[in-house]
């Protein structure tokens, strides 16, 4: 049962999955809308990722658009996945930097080549 103080929650699923949730009638009679969030533009990258997630705000702009052009695509689900990887291996690697070589390394689990 819903907490009686419960205003909203947001859940963010891949494109296909309202049809799943719809055979679901406890999760259907409780989405209230739906939103598709496209590709973020070039423009957008360096805003929206930096706004996400401090570890981004210290790489240079340059650098979060190569990221994008060659790995992240726009895809926000994949900057998240980069996110949580970037991080990981920060914590878990000494002396670890965010380089493009660790990033290289980062893209192959996150996004496969196109």
């Amino acid at each position: 049962m819903d907490h009686p103080g419960t205003r909203i929650t947001l859940v963010l699923v891949g494109a296909g999955s309202e049809r799943a949730l719809a055979r679901l009638p406890q999760l259907a009679s409780r989405i209230g809308a739906w939103q598709e969030v496209p590709r973020l533009t070039g423009a957008e990258v360096a805003t929206v990722v930096t706004g996400f997630h401090p570890l981004w705000r210290t790489v240079p702009a340059p650098d979060l658009t190569w990221i994008d052009q060659f790995c992240a695509h726009g895809s926000f689900r994949t900057w998240a996945a980069l996110t949580a990887h970037l991080q990981n291996a920060l914590l878990t690697t000494a002396d670890a930097s965010i380089d493009r070589a660790l990033l290289r390394r980062l893209f192959q689990r996150v996004a496969p080549p196109l």
